[in-house]
């Protein structure tokens, strides 16, 4: 007998098709497990995820920060002078710092007093000053104004004009000038120190467009508003108080963390900045470091002075025996705020020993007045049992005269006493002699 075996045939699944994994940054194929997976790993969804949900950052392009970069480049009339700020953070933060101070000594200041100046300038024949902390000082205006485009000793952070690229040329009334700025530092760059220094847009713009949609042109109330509004130098401050007054609200008082500084106190300050990276000032800023306050109160420099000073920092070096003469004399003035500080504090010194002499002799007379009506109201033992014998009819009563052992121990105890008091005035007024004190005490009691 003959088995038939019979087989059913096994239906194979067909394959899963290969997909591309949709998470951002990678591209691996995979099969999926269900229709609806479109990511390879939990890595990549998570990853995914964190994409989505961050927040894209805008560069606030109207900081004064940026706008000072866009007027620098189309000064120079090339993007050549940002070369060290290129894929650089701290840089961009250090030249930050310095354009901040100007702008906050200026603003403290109520006008313009300040200006940056170039140790390598860049209006120059064979070099280009270029924009870095190290290469720029904050200085009065007056100096920058007097100050020619020269360059001395090589002093300063600067590059050859032949070696600068014709690509990187910008013109003076050129557009779009800031987004090759960005371009050229590298926007990841800009993005990093906008964070790190925590920029924000320009309050003045903000304010502009508030105050704009505020003033009514048909009042004529608003007249001196439209004027702060049609003027293209108000300062912010006045911009604010503008928006201030038409809302009712109460005056505005601008605030601003910073110093008022004087011309000599930014001229010393920056001086101890740049001995930082310039061992060539290291001698002057050791001075001042020695001799100057913290906060910078009591420094007065000479105009002399100021311009030695403001030649040094660009390069100068002693070259004559005027030049010579000159320098001396700016490090007699840089210790000159210690020594008035010390004569001020000698002079208060002597007047508050003239006032505690004063006290402690009027203490001292008073003593002496006391003393006297003390001896004139006080009496002998015998006398006072005199006294008290004729009130109290007491014509049998025989007083006992003072002994002289008596007298001269009452006289003692009070010379005592005195010397005692008198001592404590002494050592209040240091050192003061009470001799001719003793003497007349025992003058008085004698």
């Amino acid at each position: 007998m003959t088995t038939v075996t019979t087989q059913t045939a096994v239906k194979k699944s067909p394959a899963k098709k290969q997909v591309r994994c949709k998470a951002t940054g990678c591209s691996n194929r995979f099969r999926p497990a269900h229709a609806s997976t479109i990511y390879c790993s939990e890595a990549c969804k998570s990853l995914n995820k964190n994409v989505s949900r961050r927040k894209e950052f805008t560069i606030p392009r109207s900081n004064h920060f940026f706008l000072f970069l866009t007027r620098e480049a189309q000064r120079a009339g090339t993007l050549a002078i940002f070369d060290t700020l290129v894929g650089s953070v701290d840089n961009l933060v250090d030249l930050y710092s310095v354009v901040k101070l100007r702008m906050t000594a200026n603003v403290m200041s109520g006008k313009d007093s300040f200006h940056i100046c170039h140790v390598a300038p860049t209006k120059h024949e064979t070099v280009l000053g270029l924009m870095n902390a190290e290469n720029l000082i904050v200085a009065p205006a007056y100096l920058n104004r007097r100050h020619s485009n020269t360059h001395s000793n090589n002093a300063g952070v600067f590059m050859y004009r032949t070696d600068i690229l014709p690509k990187l040329y910008v013109a003076s009334d050129e557009a779009g000038v800031l987004d090759r700025i960005f371009d050229f530092i590298g926007t990841e760059t800009i993005v990093a120190f906008c964070k790190k220094a925590k920029l924000t847009e320009s309050r003045r713009q903000a304010s502009l467009a508030k105050l704009d949609k505020l003033v009514d042109r048909a009042n004529k109330e608003h007249d001196k508003f439209a004027a702060i509004l049609d003027d293209a130098t108000s300062k912010t401050p006045e911009i604010i108080a503008a928006v201030e007054a038409i809302q009712s609200r109460a005056e505005f008082k601008p605030m601003m963390k910073g110093q008022k500084l004087s011309n000599s106190a930014m001229l010393i300050k920056e001086l101890i900045r740049h001995a930082e990276f310039r061992c060539e000032l290291e001698e002057f800023a050791s001075i001042a470091r020695e001799y100057t306050r913290g906060d910078f109160a009591h420094i007065g420099l000479s105009r002399d002075a100021q311009n030695t000073l403001f030649d040094l920092m660009h390069g100068m070096v002693s070259e004559n025996d005027a030049m010579d003469n000159e320098i001396d004399c700016l490090k007699f003035e840089l210790r000159a705020p210690l020594r008035a500080a010390e004569a001020r504090q000698q002079d208060t010194l002597a007047r508050n020993q003239e006032r505690l002499a004063t006290k402690a002799q009027e203490a001292v007379q008073r003593l002496v007045v006391d003393a006297e009506q003390h001896v004139k109201r006080m009496t002998s033992t015998a006398t006072f049992l005199a006294s008290f014998g004729d009130e109290n009819d007491c014509a049998d009563f025989c007083p006992l005269p003072e002994t002289e052992a008596e007298r001269t121990s009452r006289i003692e105890a009070q010379i005592v006493r005195m010397a005692a008091e008198a001592h404590g005035y002494n050592a209040f007024i240091g050192g003061a002699n009470f001799c001719d004190l003793s003497d007349r005490a025992e003058h008085i009691f004698a």
